[in-house]
């Protein structure tokens, strides 16, 4: 007889173990905004001043996404060990690891059988629809709400047995108000928790004695839960005070299912949420973005929303016969509409389609009807050897199941440890991309921004088979003009980036970063070409739309300093290094800056730092000896 404690620390050595190759990777896609170059993560002492900002307020404004708690683990590991991908790496695979051992003693403390328990926290461990959420660093939203939301169910189990039964809801509550601020979507996990409890008293609430009786004790189990409602009030508070609605905004990117009804995103996400069952029964092909170029999108009625409805209301019926009798299959089910419902499109546009992250919490229904229905095959096996006339039979009956899962469970481990490889920077990921997605701009985009300082007639070359697939992509314009600046093609520069800015939206919210860059890289087109007033204008605009964009500013400051206008560099600058204190560059220009305006001690002082920050740069010396010797010669 395998012990329980056994079996679950075997499978949390696995899920750590299939996801040790992450800490190799460096940071893709939205880690570079959100930790890389994210100013408002490189002071500790500024986490309480995080629960006023929005998960993307240091590049749009009300952009719809609050979480502060994933943005204080941030604030805290940039504290430690700076940028340092690994560390965010390991935690996001401990994350992940205290996930499965979550997983595996709620569904004991339910009274789970240890094979259902087991099957279920190994499927969930190793399943590779998980890798966005644990090899990109900004999964640990999924990580760290799944985290507390277990947290938070398992106080609630302890309120049962205990004397304190409200000091544990209390604390269940709490821990369900920091799994929603660390990811919107666990706002429903409540509904999922209450669905556990109505199953378990299934008989008392829905089977047994009358009809008053059986109020009672439905209104005697729901009672409790007014803690989460009244949770619910700082969170709406906190993000109202965040300046963050409850509908995502068009600030981070486009929302495809914009303008849609209702009843209208429910006929699209018919067909188009097949994507869920195939990544969550197949888990192949994965990428990194999903929108309407490489998803169906259409109202017209086919034969895959036929389907669709057809997929989904089985599942309900599911629910409805299995309830009794199987209360697990019907959790299983439950739970994952209950999870998946926020991120389905449906009730709220998002900016994206499909997201693979947004599977994590939503796949451990999958993993428990998974684990239920593996273990009722080999307890079934018996009864099938019975029934075949041979009581060997069950023996390789059972030892096919075995083999079996062995075969499912490797080859979710070994996709996911491949896959975790993907991410380990942009070129990879979306040269990846492109393999799958020929016809999407995005990885052509991206695998150019990962050559562009390198490479960057390369990367040129990538940028332009960009705007053939998508001659509106944004990204790729920008960086095409960044890169004729570079060139010296000034006047090309500024042509492009003068067509972009007709296409500028009215009614920005501030801040706006992207804009805020065009504006900023059309103010050095003409600075180079002599249009100072123009120049001027463009800069004071930039840095309007944004003041804390590390990028903006760095961009801005060059502009300034073509125009001649050193002491407002100087500003830019200043303000660039309070953001970013451990970058070498921006704190090296402002001691150049410094020296040239006549003031070598400050200049000293800066270039100090940046030595410090940038040992290897002959250039930061050089300067540095000038600052020493100025600042050491007579008056």
């Amino acid at each position: 007889m395998l012990a329980p404690r056994r079996v679950g620390f075997f499978i949390v050595f696995l899920a750590v173990l299939v996801y040790a190759n992450t800490l190799a990777n460096g940071f893709a896609f939205d880690d570079i905004s959100i930790v890389q170059s994210n100013p408002y993560i490189t002071d500790w002492r500024r986490i309480p001043w995080l629960l006023t900002k929005g998960y993307w307020s240091h590049q749009t404004g009300g952009g719809g996404n609050y979480r502060p708690l994933s943005l204080a683990t941030f604030t805290l590991e940039y504290a430690l060990w700076g940028l340092w991908a690994a560390g965010y790496h390991l935690t996001n695979a401990l994350l992940h690891a205290i996930n499965v051992a979550l997983l595996f003693y709620l569904l004991r403390r339910h009274r789970a059988a240890l094979g259902v328990a087991g099957v279920a926290a190994l499927a969930f461990a190793v399943h590779p629809v998980h890798t966005e959420a644990v090899a990109n660093i900004v999964g640990r939203s999924e990580l760290l709400g799944m985290t507390c939301g277990g947290l938070m169910w398992w106080a609630w189990l302890q309120s049962r047995r205990s004397r304190r039964g409200l000091s544990w809801r209390v604390a269940a509550a709490a821990a369900y108000l920091a799994a929603a601020l660390a990811k919107e979507n666990m706002v429903v996990l409540p509904a999922a928790l209450w669905l556990a409890e109505a199953l378990r008293a299934r008989r008392r609430c829905f089977i047994r004695g009358d009809s008053a009786a059986r109020w009672r004790s439905l209104r005697r189990l729901t009672t409790p839960f007014w803690v989460f409602a009244a949770a619910l009030v700082p969170y709406f508070g906190l993000r109202a005070l965040a300046s963050e609605g409850l509908a995502q905004t068009s600030g981070v990117g486009v929302i495809p299912l914009a303008g849609y009804s209702l009843g209208q995103r429910a006929v699209v996400m018919l067909d188009t949420g097949l994507v869920w069952y195939r990544l969550i029964f197949v888990g192949h092909p994965l990428r990194p973005w999903y929108d309407q170029i490489n998803v169906p999108l259409t109202l017209d009625w086919n034969w895959l929303k036929t389907f669709g409805l057809l997929l989904n209301g089985g599942l309900f019926v599911a629910f409805g016969l299995s309830w009794r009798r199987a209360p697990l299959v019907a959790f299983a089910v439950g739970f994952w509409f209950i999870t998946l419902s926020i991120v389905s499109n449906v009730p709220i546009p998002l900016g994206a389609l499909i997201g693979e992250r947004w599977l994590y919490v939503p796949s451990a229904g999958y993993a428990v009807a998974f684990g239920y229905g593996a273990w009722l095959a080999w307890q079934g096996a018996p009864r099938l050897a019975a029934w075949s006339g041979g009581q060997a039979r069950a023996v390789v009956v059972r030892l096919c199941l075995g083999v079996s899962l062995f075969a499912v469970a490797g080859s979710y481990a070994y996709r996911t440890a491949q896959r975790n490889l993907d991410w380990r920077d942009n070129y990879t990921l979306f040269s990846r991309f492109i393999e799958t997605d020929p016809q999407h701009p995005l990885g052509y985009a991206n695998v150019g921004d990962a050559l562009a300082r390198s490479q960057p007639r390369q990367a040129r070359a990538f940028y332009e088979k960009a705007i053939q697939v998508e001659p509106r992509s944004k990204s790729a314009h920008i960086m095409l003009a960044t890169l004729d600046l570079d060139a010296g093609a000034f006047t090309a520069a500024r042509e492009r980036l003068a067509r972009m800015l007709l296409r500028e939206p009215p009614g920005l919210p501030l801040p706006s970063n992207e804009w805020g860059l065009i504006h900023a890289l059309h103010a050095n087109a003409l600075a180079a070409l002599g249009e100072a007033e123009l120049a001027r204008a463009e800069v004071a605009t930039a840095l309007r739309y944004g003041p804390d964009a590390p990028q903006v500013l760095l961009t801005a400051g060059e502009g300034l300093v073509a125009l001649g206008e050193r002491a407002a560099a100087i500003d830019v600058y200043r303000r660039l290094t309070g953001l970013l204190s451990k970058a070498g560059g921006p704190r090296a220009r402002l001691g150049i800056l410094l020296l040239e305006a006549g003031d070598p001690v400050a200049a000293e002082r800066e270039l100090v730092v940046a030595a410090q920050l940038l040992p290897d740069s002959p250039l930061v010396k050089e300067w540095l000896e000038k600052a020493r010797r100025q600042a050491s010669a007579p008056p």
